[in-house]
């Protein structure tokens, strides 16, 4: 079960949103206010000009048309405005005239042109202006309150469901099967485990406070009451025994035999995993109880969605038909990416759809030939089908999508609202320029973070085939929303296996990203680091790392306490640079042992492409004997 949580976990995370909503006027018909355009006045913006970037950033962008066109353009306020400067985009445009290009860029992007200098010898900034960026701002609060409204909702139902398990009647539970069969599943399994949990919620308010208000909570197994502890224990063996059963008999290691009067060795964290879902929909909360570098994950998913109760079905048929859950995952996988997608749909919003006017244009067939699904690719290919313009913004990543793309000759409107359907994307189209923006871009505006730190990140992770331990501390100390559209959605930093690195050593990376050089060369030292010098917000941190190793009672007992770090190169071939940590704590002079091992990332460069070759002809022989071998010649290259 905790492979199978992990791997939903992912799946739920790479798909793109795909909530479908309309407005009821027409955005481009007369009266409707439309964004500021550039002046015409400027003869040189007649000038027709032929551009492509491929998720290029607007200074780059600008300083290509600069240099191309004679024209002076300058991106942002100044050159430390990145919300501007590093924003994305994709432009495929043949022979447009340079004006329209300006102000399609300006629509798709939600910015403004300023012009400025001398007559005829213009130069235009494009900025965002305060007004734009305090409507994004409303725009995503507004959204997000509105997520979190129906998540409390989520939540609080699920969690009364979740409560009751323990008390159905046979009746009531062969009633399940039909209406649920994620809680029939739950509540009839041989482990036990709706009993349990609904003991441990009722013996822990605090828990089950923290799994309904969907917050951040860390205790430890000492803290609780012999009643609570007994039902944890309980849960902890009933979803062993549900791993077993569905992993067909592996991962079933039995709890130590000691663990029940050992309880300050045992580390609860509800709400672990959320972090890595939030927003997703799928899941009211998670228990992830650690021990002795164990770990056991309870996942609680929202009894009522499209993937809880295709889990159940999937329990059912596991348990009827005595064969293992992942066999039964694998078979079922066609219904299950129909699930996730259908719960990706009703659960993530965006901007409402745009009504398009007629215009014969756009009743021209088309065929899309790209060269993959990726976004660029796909507009790349519509700028040749419909030999149009294309502009649109980018928020870099896969883009791959989550709908089908026309695959015969189709009518270009059907193919813009297909694309925009897959890719969740709005669409618009502007004399010979179609223009395509992100649904959910003021929320992916916001998580942006500067074009500098992921550069600094991607040539650490190149150059040295890893990254150290103090960039990874500065990359946990990102929101899970700048995480995602950042790090994991870029093309090199995607290929260093970050998210395991991370999300399994955020708390301790958090808080090295803490530490003053003092405190590090400490911690490095062979005395550590002691915890006198930790400063109370930082003492709060190391307090729920170590409460799985020392108790309560030891932390606050006065005896001191030191953390120590050994960093280890790996011995490995030279190719495989990563660096292991080990953190151990040091209590009253004894060494307890190693509590902690972070080891960085390792770089995984793309494979290279070779190019294909074809044998050279040899030169036919005057005197009848064989042909002499040639050997095989580099295909050139077009032209």
């Amino acid at each position: 079960m905790r492979r199978t949580l992990l791997f939903l976990s992912l799946i739920a995370l790479a798909a793109p949103a795909l909530a479908v909503g309309k407005v009821t006027t027409d955005p481009n018909a007369p009266g409707a206010p439309k964004p500021e355009e550039v002046a015409t006045t400027d003869t040189r913006l007649a000038r027709k000009t032929t551009y492509s970037a491929m998720q290029k950033t607007v200074s780059s962008i600008l300083e290509d048309l600069t240099k191309s066109t004679g024209i002076v353009f300058k991106a942002g306020r100044n050159n430390n405005d990145w919300q501007v400067r590093d924003r994305k985009m994709i432009i495929f445009a043949t022979d447009v005239p340079l004006s329209e290009l300006m102000n399609s860029i300006s629509r798709v992007m939600k910015f403004k042109w300023e012009k400025s200098g001398n007559n005829g010898e213009w130069t235009y900034r494009l900025y965002m202006d305060r007004k734009t960026l305090l409507d994004a701002e409303a725009q995503r609060v507004r959204e997000e309150e509105k997520v979190e409204a129906e998540q409390a909702k989520k939540r609080a139902d699920g969690f009364a469901q979740y409560s009751k398990l323990g008390n159905l009647s046979d009746a009531d539970k062969a009633k399940l099967k039909t209406d649920n069969p994620f809680m029939y599943a739950i509540a009839t399994s041989g482990s036990g485990m709706g009993f349990s949990m609904g003991t441990f919620f009722r013996e822990v308010p605090l828990a089950a406070n923290a799994i309904m208000s969907g917050q951040r909570l860390d205790m430890n197994g000492s803290a609780l009451s012999p009643a609570a502890q007994a039902s944890l224990l309980r849960s902890m063996q009933d979803m062993k025994s549900l791993e077993s059963r569905f992993g067909g008999g592996r991962g079933s290691n039995p709890l130590p035999d000691d663990l029940a009067s050992n309880m300050d060795r045992v580390s609860i964290k509800l709400n672990k995993t959320l972090e890595m879902m939030r927003g997703t929909g799928m899941l009211l909360g998670d228990m992830t109880v650690s021990y002795d570098g164990s770990e056991t994950t309870i996942p609680f998913w929202d009894p009522n969605s499209a993937i809880a109760k295709f889990i159940g079905k999937a329990m059912i048929q596991s348990e009827e038909q005595n064969r293992p859950m992942d066999e039964i995952m694998k078979e079922r996988q066609g219904e299950f990416m129909a699930a996730v997608i259908g719960e990706v749909k009703a659960s993530i919003g965006g901007e409402p759809l745009n009504e398009h006017p007629d215009d014969p244009a756009l009743k021209n067939k088309v065929t899309l030939k790209p060269e993959s699904n990726q976004l660029p690719d796909v507009e790349k290919a519509l700028a040749e089908a419909s030999k149009l313009a294309v502009v649109s913004d980018s928020f870099g990543g896969f883009g791959m999508p989550a709908g089908q793309l026309p695959a015969t000759e189709s009518e270009l409107k059907d193919v813009l609202d297909k694309i925009g359907d897959a890719y969740v994307y709005n669409w618009d189209k502007h004399a010979a320029v179609i223009e395509l923006r992100d649904r959910n871009w003021f929320k992916k505006r916001a998580a942006q973070i500067p074009e500098a730190w992921l550069e600094k990140w991607r040539k650490e992770l190149t150059g040295t085939g890893t990254i150290e331990i103090d960039s990874l501390a500065e990359i946990a100390q990102l929101t899970q929303e700048q995480f995602m559209a950042n790090v994991v959605s870029d093309d090199v930093l995607r290929m260093g296996s970050l998210m395991g690195t991370i999300f399994g050593n955020r708390d301790l990376l958090r808080l090295y990203g803490t530490l003053t050089s003092d405190q590090l060369a400490a911690l490095m030292s062979k005395p550590g680091m002691d915890l006198a010098m930790l400063s109370p917000d930082q003492f709060a941190q190391v307090s729920n790392l170590i409460q799985t190793t020392i108790g309560p009672d030891q932390l606050n007992s006065g005896k001191p306490i030191a953390i120590v770090c050994e960093r280890k190169a790996s011995d490995k071939p030279a190719a495989d640079k990563i660096v292991n940590y080990s953190f151990s704590l040091i209590v009253d002079g004894e060494t307890l042992g190693t509590d902690w091992q972070l080891a960085t990332p390792q770089y995984y460069p793309p494979a290279k492409i070779e190019k294909p070759t074809k044998p050279a002809e040899a030169p036919k022989p005057v005197d009848g004997s064989k042909p002499v071998p040639v050997a095989p010649q580099p295909v050139p290259e077009a032209k």
